[in-house]
């Protein structure tokens, strides 16, 4: 019976921890310590530091562990599940925001409404630099203030599976929990769209890769830091410490990591006979070196002269290439070249300017003074000069007709002829053979000169002759630059220096040099040296030992560390990621994107290129090939922008909520309508909130949490008295239901009507409940006087309703009387004289709260005469 083989399934789970068991264990360390979501500390980087050096070789190995690969997809020592954010208190420091404020939020939506310059800015400017967000900016403070501003500061409270957690800003700022929430406003749209983006909210094992590579990089840098610091340059190469040379010498010098130091070691110990012989050598070495000093003397000037002769010899080599026959006849060609074609620019434009008028036309002076007018000219206008109406140049007067027009015209022709231009190329020939000639230095032997001094004293006759050659080639040379400046054929003989004098002499200075290095008091010398050197180095080499050995251990620690290639684990790294991304990871999160897209009504036709780079996954977004936000309207980019940014938080379990700041500007009703619907439903399933100062918008999403019986709640945020920031929880400009009726008054009445109501606090409650029953009135107009034809905030009209208006005089009229009752005891309203404002008391609101429901009833019961 066949066995039966049971093919392991691979999933990114398989696939990272195949890669993690496949590292040496240095890296496996790591990788575990990634997995498991622990924070990579400087301890880990140490410790893994220390398993790498034992694999290199520089440690000592030590007994370890087996370690076991886990795999949590979430890893993360602050990941939460069932996680969402409570509450937002203590904000302080944050622009101008109001202090001691509280924002409530629910597990699922909840609406934040504010007009422009409310505070929402202020609060999503610091969610985004607490919560994970593609575009942080600085907090600012409040600008009204000097002074006395507060450090920013705020406090989060969140809740996972019932248990409360409270952390600080910015002092909690680096736990893991505020990666699970994301914020979207419209620069970071702009980002979604333009920019190629990485993704934050990624499984864990795929984050590996990208953690991985970053506690390599820290790994390598702490190798490299300690390579650095062993790295010290040779100080027994040069002559500072070991003098002269020797075997010893020889050794330190080529020291390297191959070396074998035993081999220098057999030169030790250094002995008292050898201490003794080496002040012998030293007095022999000092008493022969006085008897050769005349003689040393001698061989060091020899060796000064051999040295000028041969740079003097490559000076004279160069003066010969100027006087040979190949170098004189370029010079006479160019002289017949240049002549011949300036008689030919003369040829064919001079004689058409000549007149009994100007005398010397197309000499070189007359052919300077009409290239200076020409460039004169150019700098008159942008028109071509001359022009009929143009003045002359020199004299002012105006050109009244073509003649001299077209004769300084034909000057500038002339200037431009092809002839002309030869010309001017073959006299710059001359010119630079001319100056070639000026700059020779035929002055090679002068009088001071020590190599003259000593020529003149041994070899005088040489020396003559080299300088009557010398005068000869200048004269040459004289005689070159007048026939040029004249610009005269005039062939001259080649005449070259004898260098063979000073070949001659430098044979017999080496045969000089010889006989002193070979005489037998200075090869004595030279063998007095080498022992006395060697015994020197001998007595360094004992006390230095040390030293070179240390250095030896640490050429050979280096050499070891060296063979680290961080790259070879960075590329095998980066590799895998690429391949799991491609497959585990990009794919899913297209669809989502396209999911997104559909249910955003946003099918553009929008292309992503997904890929990976050093370990991390990212992507960008194409139309055509090009930058969507040079395409789509403002309003298609808004929509593209959230498709993406919804799709990265949704394809992955560590995301737990996410933020939204004025989402639906520049669009119109129905996408706002389509966008709400979206948000209403991935607040089913994670948490939702969004700051909108977009009355439409926020009816929209009511109203689709109302249809889906889904939690939800609106805050309302004000600028008070220039405060801005203020919060008003559980209160929006559609939460009309609430005041159908005069219950939330009756509250606010039966607390100021309690004997126990302080003074302070009944004036605040009879004066919000005067508020809350001004309310009641306006959506009484809007539910019961017009039937809910035209309701607020919200786009559609209910045509069928109109069949139940009816307006009664005397009853608006009541309606109108009971309402400016009402308004007689708001503060801060506009009130008519008949009208004045009275200070109220409770008595006070419960007889607008009677007389309200009077008129309520009066309307609810009144019904159109058929």
């Amino acid at each position: 019976m066949e066995a039966n083989i049971i093919e392991e399934v691979k999933t990114l789970e398989t696939e990272v921890k195949e890669f993690a068991n496949s590292q040496p264990y240095w890296a496996k360390y790591l990788c575990s310590e990634i997995l498991a979501g622990n924070e990579i500390t400087d301890a880990i980087i140490d410790t893994s530091y220390s398993y790498l050096l034992e694999k290199l070789g520089l440690k000592e190995v030590t007994d370890k562990a087996e370690i076991s690969i886990s795999y949590n997809p979430n890893a993360s020592d602050d990941f939460k599940e069932n996680l969402y954010f409570a509450s937002l208190t203590n904000v302080e420091g944050v622009n101008a925001l109001a202090e001691n404020q509280t924002i409530e939020l629910t597990p699922s939506l909840t609406i934040i409404y504010g007009a422009n310059g409310a505070g929402k800015s202020g609060y999503v400017r610091l969610l985004k630099n607490v919560f994970y967000s593609k575009d942080k900016g600085d907090i600012l403070q409040n600008i009204n203030i000097e002074s006395g501003h507060k450090p920013v500061s705020a406090t989060f409270n969140l809740s996972s599976d019932g248990t409360s957690i409270s952390l600080k800003y910015p002092g909690d700022a680096g736990n893991g929990i505020f990666n699970q929430f994301a914020v979207f406003d419209g620069d970071i749209g702009k980002k979604h769209l333009s920019i190629r983006n990485d993704f934050s909210f990624r499984p864990a094992g795929l984050q590996l890769f990208n953690e991985f590579n970053a506690a390599l990089e820290k790994l390598n840098a702490k190798l490299y830091s300690d390579v650095q610091k062993k790295s010290m340059a040779n100080p027994f190469a040069d002559d500072d410490i070991f003098q002269g040379e020797s075997e010893i010498k020889s050794f330190l010098t080529q020291l390297s990591h191959n070396s074998r130091l035993e081999e220098l070691k057999a030169h030790l110990p250094y002995t008292d006979e050898e201490k003794e012989k080496k002040t012998q050598l030293d007095k022999q070495y000092d008493d022969l070196k006085v008897a050769l000093a005349q003689k040393d003397k001698a061989l060091k000037e020899l060796q000064s002269i051999k040295t000028q002769l041969a740079d003097r010899k490559k000076n004279l080599e160069t003066l010969n290439l100027w006087f040979n026959q190949t170098q004189l006849a370029a010079v006479v060609s160019a002289i017949t070249d240049c002549k011949t074609k300036e008689n030919s620019a003369k040829k064919e434009g001079i004689e058409k300017f000549k007149t009994d008028k100007v005398q010397n036309i197309g000499s070189t002076e007359w052919k300077q003074f009409i290239q200076a007018a020409e460039k004169f000219a150019s700098t008159q206008g942008a028109r071509e000069y001359p022009e009929i109406g143009d003045n002359c140049l020199l004299c002012h007067q105006s050109i009244s007709d073509d003649t001299p027009k077209n004769l300084i015209r034909s000057y500038w022709e002339y200037i431009k002829s092809v002839a002309e231009q030869e010309a001017k190329i073959a006299n710059e020939k001359l010119v630079k053979f001319k100056d070639g000639y000026e700059k020779l230095d035929f002055n090679q032997f002068p009088e001071t000169d020590t190599l003259t001094v000593w020529l003149k004293e041994k070899f005088e006759a040489d020396l003559t002759k080299l300088k009557e050659e010398l005068k000869n080639q200048e004269t040459i040379s004289q005689a070159l630059i007048s026939s040029i400046n004249a610009k005269k054929d005039l062939p001259q003989v080649e005449v070259q220096l004898d260098l063979s004098l000073l070949d001659v002499i430098s044979v017999k200075v080496d045969k000089d040099i010889k006989a002193f290095e070979e005489d037998e008091q200075t090869r004595k010398l030279a063998e007095l040296l080498k022992q006395k050197t060697y015994l020197a180095h001998k007595e360094k080499l004992e006390s230095r030992y040390a030293d070179i050995e240390k250095l030896n251990k640490n050429l050979i620690w280096v050499n070891k560390a060296n063979q680290f290639n961080k790259q070879s684990f960075k590329s095998q790294s980066t590799n895998t990621e690429k391949r799991l991304s491609k497959e585990y990871f990009n794919t899913d999160y297209i669809n989502a994107f396209n999911d997104e897209c559909e249910q955003l009504n946003g099918k553009f036709g929008i292309e992503i290129d997904a890929k990976s780079s050093d370990a991390q996954s990212n992507r960008q977004l194409f139309l055509k090939g090009k930058d969507p936000s040079a395409i789509l309207s403002e309003g298609e980019q808004k929509v593209i922008a959230l498709a993406d940014f919804i799709a990265e938080t949704n394809i992955t379990t560590i995301n737990k909520g996410i933020i939204f700041d004025d989402p639906v500007n520049s669009l119109d009703e129905e996408r706002k309508s389509v966008i709400a619907e979206r948000l209403v439903s991935i607040s089913k399933n994670k948490q939702v909130v969004i700051f909108t100062h977009d009355l439409v918008f926020v009816s929209s999403l009511i109203n689709y949490s109302t249809d889906k019986s889904l939690l939800h709640e609106c805050h309302w945020i004000e600028n008070r008295n220039g405060k801005p920031g203020q919060v008003w929880l559980r209160n929006s400009p559609t939460y009309e239901k609430v005041y159908r009726n005069a219950e939330p008054v009756k509250k606010l009445y039966t607390g100021a009507n309690n004997d126990e109501c302080p003074p302070e606090q009944r004036e605040f409650l009879v004066k919000s409940g005067f508020t809350a029953l001004r309310t009641c009135y306006e959506v009484l107009v809007i539910n019961d006087l017009f039937k809910n034809v035209v309701q607020r905030y919200n786009e559609r009209v209910s045509v069928d309703s109109l069949s139940s208006v009816y307006f009664d005089e005397t009853l608006i009229n009541e309606l109108l009387d009971s309402f400016a009752q009402c308004c007689r005891y708001m503060e801060g309203h506009t009130h008519s004289d008949k009208y004045a404002y009275k200070k109220p008391e409770p008595y006070h609101l419960n007889e607008e709260i009677q007389r309200y429901e009077t008129i309520r009833t009066k309307i609810r019961k009144y019904k159109k005469n058929v």
